[in-house]
């Protein structure tokens, strides 16, 4: 298996962000857990703010991987 080359400065700001994300996850997995528990689904404003901040993460990462 190959590594992946992360410079040391990306490393803790790569590592923080992967942490960020698991826990994102874990949360959202929730967020659906109680939603159909309840049988009442969150505002679709809300996921539509959260695709825009999912899209900005992606947008910004890409542009870091184009350098």
């Amino acid at each position: 298996m190959d590594t992946i080359d992360i410079p040391a400065k990306q490393s803790p700001v790569i590592n923080r962000l992967h942490d960020t994300l698991v826990l994102a996850r874990a949360y959202v997995d929730a967020i659906r857990d109680n939603a159909q528990d309840d049988a009442r689904p969150i505002p679709l404003e809300l996921v539509a703010s959260f695709q825009a901040d999912c899209d900005h993460i992606i947008k910004a990462l890409s542009e870091a991987a184009a350098q």
